[in-house]
């Protein structure tokens, strides 16, 4: 992230047309290039904001499932969000595991993949209340705290963000309407080298 905008990117079908859009409308598109790759620069707004995900390849659009999520300051800087599945960070790896969202739906557990990086989403509903979720490999550890209660009534926008001590707190509607919060911690704090 730079000031005013955060970096994306992504692999695709060479040469597809990569767009994101805004429910407010505002839309940014890149080709994707020959190997596929594609990298685009996304406005950071003050607020929490949705995008949708799409490409077109030759006469064939495809749309994502799920948004992308990007976020203000500070914390984790975009996301992908996906409804009854887990969330998939944008993350530089670590040392020792990093709980980066915790999605409140119905799910199961998750194995890290060969970039290091796993996502969980509870198979119970959590109580309101201070609840604290741990990840342990080989490498490491970590820990996260949080509080859980009654979500905002969604309107207008179709997420509304709210920074908590040390994460953001996502409550957004999936295209079909469906209520869906996701917790989304902040990367662990780590030595200078």
């Amino acid at each position: 992230m730079d000031g005013g905008s955060v970096a994306l990117a992504g692999r695709t079908d060479p040469e597809a047309r990569v767009r994101l859009q805004s429910p407010d409308g505002s839309a940014y598109g890149v080709t994707a290039g020959a190997d596929g790759g594609w990298t685009l620069a996304a406005p950071v707004a003050p607020v929490a904001r949705l995008l949708s995900v799409s490409e077109v390849v030759g006469s064939r659009a495809v749309q994502s499932v799920g948004y992308l999520a990007v976020l203000p300051a500070p914390g984790q800087a975009a996301i992908m969000l996906r409804a009854g599945g887990g969330s998939q960070a944008f993350a530089s790896a670590s040392s020792a595991p990093w709980i980066s969202a915790i999605d409140f739906d119905d799910g199961g557990e998750a194995r890290p993949g060969s970039d290091g990086r796993f996502s969980v989403t509870p198979t119970f509903l959590l109580k309101p209340g201070l609840h604290e979720a741990e990840a342990q490999s080989a490498v490491g550890q970590n820990h996260a705290n949080f509080a859980l209660g009654a979500g905002p009534t969604i309107s207008g926008s179709p997420v509304v963000g709210q920074r908590q001590s040390s994460d953001w707190r996502l409550d957004w509607l999936t295209p079909a309407g469906a209520p869906q919060t996701t917790l989304v911690f902040d990367p662990p704090q780590t030595s200078g080298h």
